[in-house]
């Protein structure tokens, strides 16, 4: 809430303003009055408010407030023949006046435009105060930035553009990771980034930062002909003062914003190496037989992160659906999955995705697989298994729009209605057309996200609806609480 002081010589007029008019409607507590300048500056200085009234010999007033106030908005009220007082007050910077006599309503709407003027410089302020804070620290706010962008933590998303401003976000970058077994120590990850930025160049070496086992650097994109053979000489120059292999990665290029998968993908490499590090320094062209944006179908973090099997077999159908969008054949979705596998399993189960001769067949073989290493699997009993059987075959019908638990259970499970009704809801929580329709939705959400000029009919019979679409918006708004429309129209901004 604004405080407001009134300054006014007319005992009448201010005695008016302050008993009948309600500033508390407005927004505005009312923190007293004065009858002069030097009663009005008096109670400035003790009650610091955010809006003055000043009226009659009130330009000493103004021009001493604002030299110890600068913040102080001031509002003008004069009368007929006070020409060269409210000149004299503009020539102070004060912008809001009020010829007498005013009503409440004049008063009002000028009050509107002065808490506009006070909002624009409080966010003027803390922006300013904001930024000298981060120059003060660099670079070590900088770096932690970085790192924040890199892990994707969207609670630090507010500091991104502070930093993309700072190395210009409209250049293309790769993100160049340094990985030892037993991480690198404060000393090393300077060295690090000072030979890199000897071999590149001081302006190809943007930003570094040191996140596990990890050195990570962000390169300007065109130094990308001369980092293999940087990368060769920092190798080497480790290899003299450490007995441990060094590994190094470079991500795709891309724009400044999308370091977090350019992060995920260079993790995804370094599982692609494996451990055996005989491969000192790992790119996309080791990928060759991937289609170009197939490491960027799935979503890494969302399966590393996944808490059940069911969040594994929501990602891993997604990215089949976003595969199948793209035109791609099975022997591409089974390059796809063996990466995938690298990623999450390791080298040893790479040959697993490439038995199966079905895209179901080997949709569900990655889901287990993945959901096995990280022990998410379900368990070997009875109802366990049963959920698993009800789970995949949600998915495999989910484009069906009869699915519903009478069909799936008498036609594709071959289970009794009631019992499959009851232990859905004893081991998810929740009932199972509740289940249906938010998963759905969820499918709806990140097929927008991943292309938002998805049209709106196409999306609805992708996820099981009519194409009309009727039925379709009226789910999504109740589980999103926007149309699809609305959806995808935030998307885009």
């Amino acid at each position: 809430m604004y405080k407001l002081l009134i300054v006014d010589d007319e005992e009448i007029e201010r005695e008016g303003m302050e008993k009948f008019i309600r500033w508390d409607k407005y927004g505005i507590e009312l923190v007293g009055s004065a009858w002069n300048g030097v009663e009005g500056f008096e109670k400035i200085q003790k009650e610091k408010p955010d809006i003055k009234m000043p009226v009659m010999n009130g330009i000493e007033l103004i021009r001493k407030a604002k030299k110890d106030f600068p913040e102080i908005e001031f509002v003008v009220l004069s009368g007929y023949g006070e020409y060269e007082f409210t000149s004299q007050a503009m020539e102070e910077g004060v912008r809001h006046y009020l010829l007498k006599p005013c009503d409440e309503r004049k008063i009002a709407a000028v009050l509107e435009k002065v808490k506009a003027d006070l909002g624009e410089k409080s966010e003027l302020r803390d922006e300013s105060r904001y930024r000298k804070n981060v120059m003060r620290l660099l670079p070590r706010a900088k770096e932690q930035i970085f790192r924040n962008m890199l892990l994707g933590r969207e609670q630090f998303r507010k500091d991104y553009p502070l930093l993309l401003a700072e190395i210009g976000d409209a250049r293309e970058v790769v993100v160049l990771a340094f990985r030892i077994q037993k991480g690198f120590d404060d000393l090393e990850q300077f060295v690090i980034g000072n030979i890199l930025s000897d071999l590149l160049g001081k302006d190809k070496v943007l930003l570094s930062t040191a996140i596990e086992n990890d050195v990570l650097l962000l390169v300007d994109a065109k130094a990308g002909a001369n980092i293999e053979s940087a990368v060769a000489r920092t190798r080497k120059e480790f290899t003299e003062l450490e007995t441990f292999p060094i590994q190094a990665a470079v991500s795709r290029a891309g724009k400044p914003e999308q370091v977090g998968r350019m992060y995920v993908q260079v993790q995804g490499l370094f599982r692609f190496g494996g451990m055996e590090r005989k491969i000192g320094f790992l790119h996309e062209g080791l990928l060759q037989n991937l289609p170009g944006d197939a490491t960027f179908l799935v979503d890494y973090r969302g399966i590393r992160d996944a808490k059940e099997y069911e969040e594994v077999l929501f990602e891993v159908y997604l990215a089949f659906t976003k595969m199948e969008l793209r035109g791609y054949t099975l022997r591409q979705e089974q390059e796809v999955s063996r990466w995938v596998l690298h990623v999450f399993c390791g080298s040893e189960e790479e040959s697993e995705c490439l038995r199966e001769e079905n895209r179901w067949g080997l949709l569900e073989r990655v889901t287990d697989l993945i959901a096995e290493k990280q022990g998410i699997a379900p368990g070997p009993g009875k109802e366990e298994q049963r959920i698993r059987r009800i789970l995949l075959a949600v998915y495999r019908n989910v484009r069906s729009p009869g699915l519903n638990i009478q069909y799936l259970s008498q036609k594709v499970l071959f289970m009794n209605e009631d019992y499959f009704g009851r232990l859905f809801a004893k081991c998810r929580k929740e009932k199972f057309s509740a289940f249906l329709a938010r998963r759905r939705i969820a499918l709806a959400q990140r097929l927008l996200q991943y292309d938002p000029e998805f049209k709106i009919s196409r999306l609805a019979e992708t996820v099981g609806y009519s194409s009309d679409g009727q039925y379709f918006s009226k789910e999504f708004r109740k589980v999103a609480g926007k149309s699809p429309t609305e959806y995808r129209d935030l998307l885009k901004k």
